[in-house]
């Protein structure tokens, strides 16, 4: 499993405004081995940037170059540029453990 991150700097008061792109996907859904798509925000009273963490769970690492790769891809990043974004990284995790509750 495969866990792939964009960590997006945005200027202060705009990190939820901007999560609200990613409520309103399209595309990443119906590709092959997609698993989910979390967004999480971080805002610290005083701070230069608010933070969007945009997580995305694959099956493999295949199927993340499958979607990147892909027309919907394309779509879903088209005037994918704001005057709040700051800056942005991303990331790749593979999963090596993984605990469920116990219960």
């Amino acid at each position: 499993m495969l866990v792939v991150t964009n960590s997006i700097k945005v200027k202060p008061g705009h990190g939820k405004e901007l999560s609200e792109r990613f409520a309103q996907a399209k595309g990443v859904q119906e590709m092959p081995g997609f698993i989910r798509m979390e967004a999480w925000h971080e805002a610290k009273e005083g701070a230069e940037a608010e933070e969007l963490k945009i997580c995305t769970v694959w099956e493999n690492e295949e199927a993340f170059k499958g979607w990147t790769s892909s027309e919907s891809f394309r779509q879903s990043h088209r005037g994918g540029s704001s005057e709040f974004i700051l800056g942005a990284t991303l990331n790749k995790y593979e999963l090596l453990v993984s605990n469920p509750p116990i219960g």
